[in-house]
């Protein structure tokens, strides 16, 4: 009788589903809050060469520090960062010392159950006078990471009942860019973009 009684369950379930997938699905909400809004497509380059893998390392610092822990940190929140060292190319200082820098947070995380760390991930850096679609990398500073030691100990609890549940409330570290923190981009100089 079971078998009977699941196997119509299943039955009507991928017939509905099936003829619900055929409808187009108009989403009001989203079609009410993007009404009036003017969207702007990014740039693409489909003209390209990036063939040459010559690349210089830019060292930069942050101008004030950021954390998880005091709630400063905002998505697409625009950071200055300052050159460490003098940039050079060709024997020639491209990008001075202590020159500003500006970058974008990309994403953030908080801290989180099982031992799961918060993350900062900062993209988009731009110097004066260099082109941005030259410049590769990203920078991205975990908190402490507790999840390698809490899982083991939550499996081996979970055969007791309720027990292995009590590690949800260990919580990962907070993720913090400090003066101290050495970021390191790329400038990549012979990258042609305009052929």
């Amino acid at each position: 009788m079971n078998k009977i009684f699941f196997s119509l369950i299943f039955i009507l379930t991928a017939f509905f589903s099936a003829s619900y997938a055929k409808e187009k699905i108009d989403d009001e909400i989203m079609n009410e809050l993007l009404n009036n809004v003017d969207t702007v497509m990014p740039e693409i380059n489909n003209q390209y060469d990036y063939q040459s893998f010559e690349k210089i390392p830019i060292q930069l610092v942050i101008s004030k520090k950021i954390s998880t822990k005091k709630d400063n940190v905002y998505d697409n929140e625009e950071l200055i960062f300052y050159v460490k060292n003098p940039v050079k190319y060709k024997n020639k200082i491209i990008i001075e010392k202590g020159e500003e820098v500006k970058a974008n947070v990309a994403l953030y995380t908080t801290k989180g159950m099982n031992g799961v760390p918060a993350c900062i991930v900062v993209e988009n850096f731009k110097i004066d006078g260099i082109d941005s679609k030259k410049i590769k990398g990203s920078y991205i500073k975990r908190g402490l990471n507790l999840t390698p030691m809490v899982m083991p100990i939550k499996w081996s609890l979970t055969p007791i009942p309720g027990v292995g549940s009590l590690t949800n409330f260990i919580l990962g570290g907070h993720a913090t860019i400090d003066k101290s923190d050495i970021v390191t981009i790329y400038y990549y100089p012979n990258w042609n973009l305009s052929l």
